[in-house]
């Protein structure tokens, strides 16, 4: 089994927080993609259709130089997410897998003060019929309620690394001591706690902010991962080297 991990495309948040108002925007709760966020997904696509059919040594290929063979495909149920995934899927023509799991760190939320007083926003993020109207090709690894797949509010802290081991469990038990090449889009904050979790790093503590490290992850950068026996290999991480200048984005 191979795992490659990709982040989604530039977000309307990402755009904003590397606008000269920085930090000081007003974040949206499930953004979507910008224009550059959907060329960086496109050349990603492309990128990933590459192949020499007939070709020897696919796994000791670590750098991809003989393509990719992508077999499955995952996405979160965030918009930029979807939206990114759908692009890769229409290119490899592959079927695309929600998996509900896989979503940023904190959830669907919106946080705001008010006289000194956090507020923070109930929200459900996409529907079903948001899904069937907008995304029809999207498969549902489980089926979601009828107002949205999140349930309100903002995440506990510590929840994403339990999160991480279930998508990983979930994908091992679906692929695990197979030749397949598994790619899941998903977000940058949690692409951290999946290394963790894969890598076994600092298990006992949940949030990642009190670490003394952190992994920068580009969008649409592809990392690739392979399960060989009971080893991980970290193969290559934040691979950004198919997109042109102008779209190498955080």
């Amino acid at each position: 089994m191979q795992l490659y991990l990709i982040r989604h495309g530039q977000s309307t948040n990402n755009a904003r927080w590397d606008s000269p108002e920085g930090g000081l925007y007003s974040r949206t709760s499930d953004p979507t993609l910008t224009e550059k966020g959907q060329r960086q997904a496109e050349a990603l696509a492309e990128f990933l259709t590459f192949s020499k059919p007939g070709e020897e040594g696919y796994w000791r290929d670590a750098q991809n130089r003989l393509g990719f063979g992508i077999t499955h495909l995952y996405c979160s149920l965030m918009q930029r997410a979807i939206h990114t995934a759908t692009i890769i899927s229409s290119r490899l023509g592959l079927p695309l897998y929600s998996l509900l799991e896989a979503h940023e760190v904190g959830g669907v939320f919106v946080e705001t003060v008010i006289n000194d007083v956090i507020e923070i926003s109930q929200e459900y993020g996409v529907t079903p019929e948001f899904l069937t109207r907008h995304y029809p090709g999207l498969l549902l690894s489980k089926p979601i309620p009828e107002n949205g797949w999140w349930r309100g509010g903002r995440e506990d802290d510590s929840l994403p690394l339990k999160r991480a081991h279930e998508v990983l469990n979930y994908l091992k038990e679906r692929h695990y001591g197979s030749e397949d090449r598994v790619a899941l889009v998903t977000h940058g904050g949690f692409y951290n706690y999946l290394v963790r979790a894969m890598l076994q790093i600092a298990p006992h503590e949940p949030d990642n902010r009190k670490l003394n490290f952190r992994l920068i992850y580009n969008n649409c950068a592809l990392s690739r991962f392979d399960f060989v026996g009971d080893r991980i290999w970290m193969v290559y991480h934040n691979r950004t080297d198919f997109l042109p200048d102008e779209l190498v984005t955080s």
